[in-house]
């Protein structure tokens, strides 16, 4: 091998071995991004009716925000008759999401909806509260994850009372 032919392989293995690094290092970012989010959701979805009702964070859960106390709310995020779980939104992002509840299916309007419907709603709900998390942090894998919602949502809510699990 020559000269010139050792200098290119050995700059072709610089390079590997940096976009290697990289690749590495995106997996690792990528990884600890789904852990996150798969913490956050855990904690709305496994949240005690008490602490939903009563725990306000300190900043908003959509765009992190830090606000004064009262520019804080707490929102339902299947829509108060039909679940409890909340989180902590800010003003503007609590009238984004309260907005687009009111394009959810008309029975949404309605209380007393059996379970299915239900959790079809609380999964609207995660599906734009990931939606709007994902806008705001610039952060895809929110939104991502809304879309993989999507089918799901719609079977739930169409299924027959019962046939869930």
């Amino acid at each position: 091998m020559t000269v010139n032919q050792t200098t290119l392989v050995n700059k072709i293995v610089s390079l590997q071995t940096l976009l290697g690094f990289c690749i590495g290092k995106l997996r690792d970012d990528t990884l600890d991004t789904v852990d996150e989010i798969e913490a956050w959701v855990n904690e709305i979805v496994c949240k005690s009716k008490n602490r939903s009702m009563q725990e306000k964070k300190n900043r908003c859960e959509i765009c992190n925000s830090k606000e004064e106390p009262y520019n804080l709310e707490l929102h339902h995020i299947a829509g108060r008759k039909h679940d409890y779980r909340t989180i902590t939104v800010d003003k503007k992002c609590h009238y984004e999401l309260s907005e687009s509840q009111k394009t959810w299916d008309a029975r949404w309007l309605q209380k007393d909806q059996p379970e299915n419907v239900r959790l079809g709603f609380l999964l609207m709900g995660i599906h734009d509260v990931l939606m709007l998390k994902g806008k705001k942090t610039g952060c895809s894998a929110y939104g991502e994850l809304a879309q993989k919602l999507r089918q799901r949502i719609y079977q739930t809510l169409n299924m027959e009372e019962g046939d869930y699990a």
